[in-house]
């Protein structure tokens, strides 16, 4: 009996041993495959913290912001960078006592933004562009300026462009919609610019102002004449550069005209129907202003935060480029 119980204890020994031996490896393996999973899915993405205080209208910011390596980027070039945006409840648009207003613009009204994105630190510059799409790709006027941003590219090239990136860095990049860069460009204020109401601008001349100066560049302030190196200004209160200025930068949404309109929450726009996705003339919203202003371009006022315009699809200009947005995974 004694012998027997000796075997059966040995045998039941063997068997919990086993089963803890198979547990530890089976944890093992999936921390392995956990590692694996997500050093894969984000190849391309750093990720760092980034703070600043500059500037009498900035307030200090802790802003989590990420870098996307993109292979064949010029030493000396800007990297392609990118801040977190959290989601918020903020005013749109212009009331109509607004100084520089335009009867483009939205009517003021409440906008939530309900989910969290990255959104370019700078516009995209011509260097990012030839390390996506290869050199020689784009019809730069100011070609040669590898941290210029990029201009004469039309929306559809931009989905081109988009497309190819998330190809090449296993991305989830898009355009903005306008909802989302309004947003950002105001960065929790609610003046005419992110930096301040700058009363003192001349809206539809080039009158210099020496606030409006350390943050953007337009018509004012554009000497010698042409597009500028991004990130030369001081950044808006979530350390965004050149939302205000340089090159007017595409939006994903269709063109409406503006109406009177109620709270809403992530608007994208009318729908993008089929018809509308093949209709070469189909007109795509842009913002921000530009160095440039004429009969069209009305100087600092279009810069403004509620300012927007739009061009169609397939159009480009000198003082026309864009920036990303990458969804929050």
């Amino acid at each position: 009996m004694k012998t027997i119980n000796v075997r059966k204890r040995l045998k039941n020994s063997r068997k919990i041993s086993g089963i803890v031996l198979l547990s530890v490896l089976i944890v093992l393996t999936l921390i392995s495959y956990s590692s694996t999973k997500d050093s894969i899915k984000t190849p391309a993405v750093r990720r760092t913290l980034m703070s600043h205080s500059e500037g009498s209208f900035v307030k200090h910011t802790e802003q989590q912001m990420i870098t996307i390596d993109l292979p064949g980027l010029p030493e000396g070039a800007k990297k392609l960078e990118m801040v977190l945006i959290k989601p918020g409840t903020f005013i749109m648009g212009s009331p109509k006592e607004e100084s520089g207003r335009s009867d483009r613009e939205w009517s003021s009204h409440e906008v939530t933004i309900t989910k969290p994105f990255y959104m370019g630190k700078y516009e995209v510059t011509q260097a990012q562009w030839e390390a996506v799409m290869g050199s020689g790709s784009h019809r730069s006027k100011f070609r040669g300026k590898p941290n210029n941003p990029v201009e004469k590219v039309s929306w559809r090239a931009c989905q081109k462009f988009i497309e190819q990136l998330n190809a090449l860095v296993n991305g989830t990049f898009r355009l903005p919609t306008e909802a989302e860069w309004e947003y950002a460009c105001r960065a929790g204020t609610d003046t005419r610019f992110s930096f301040g109401d700058v009363l003192e601008l001349a809206d539809t001349g080039e009158e210099y102002s020496e606030t409006a100066n350390k943050y953007m560049w337009w018509s004012g302030n554009n000497d010698p004449n042409g597009t500028k190196e991004v990130g030369l200004k001081l950044p808006n209160p979530w350390g965004l550069y050149d939302m205000h200025g340089n090159v007017s930068e595409w939006c994903s949404d269709l063109w409406e005209e503006p109406y009177e309109r109620g709270p809403q929450i992530d608007p994208e726009g009318p729908s993008s129907n089929w018809i509308n996705r093949i209709l070469p003339l189909s007109n795509r919203v842009n913002r921000g202003g530009s160095v440039y202003y004429g009969s069209y371009y009305r100087g600092a006022c279009e810069c403004r935060s509620a300012s927007r315009t739009y061009e169609q699809a397939f159009d480009f200009h000198y003082s026309l480029g864009f920036r990303l947005v990458k969804e929050y995974q």
